[in-house]
């Protein structure tokens, strides 16, 4: 038991770690950030779906570690509709990280969907590594205030060509 508590211990520090390089990121290399959260959020895709569908009743643990609302709901009406509802969380998970490599209103509208995600999870406690649930959302807004809005993959191509004709 002693391992896993410490296997916990570093996972929370490391999960918060990320958060505050993606707080630093999203104003100093908004690219890298963008790349981070696809990566973020298409791994929390597929682990989710992989796991809601495979072993569905693990989320019943999130209710020892959240809020007394959020425990309820989890302990309560979320048993039912489990499947369901983090099947459309994942998609929502998949778009977030899909719409890092848009621009303009699209863009917009994945920052925005990820900070209502980390706003929402944020009760679950530690089972969300609280706070770090608050300082991705806080990353995602400033990155989507950062006067560069070009996508991913054309802010790589222009690095890539920059560096070959120099």
């Amino acid at each position: 038991m002693k391992t896993l508590d410490y296997v916990v211990a570093a996972a929370y520090v490391a999960t918060n770690g990320l958060a505050i390089v993606q707080v630093i990121g999203a104003h100093r290399w908004p690219v890298i950030t963008r790349l981070l959260f696809f990566l973020i959020f298409a791994m929390a895709a597929v682990v989710n779906t992989r796991t809601v569908l495979d072993t569905p009743w693990v989320y019943q643990s999130y209710a020892y570690y959240a809020l007394p609302l959020y425990s309820w709901f989890i302990l309560g009406p979320f048993d039912a509709i489990t499947q369901p509802m983090v099947l459309t969380i994942a998609v929502g998970q998949a778009l977030i990280s899909i719409a890092m490599f848009t621009s303009g209103r699209w863009f917009r509208v994945g920052c925005f969907g990820g900070i209502l995600f980390c706003l929402v999870i944020a009760p679950l406690g530690l089972g969300a590594a609280f706070p770090a649930t608050l300082l991705l959302a806080l990353a995602f807004y400033r990155l989507s205030k950062h006067e560069d809005r070009q996508p991913v993959g054309k802010a790589l191509d222009k690095r890539r060509v920059s560096s070959t004709v120099a």
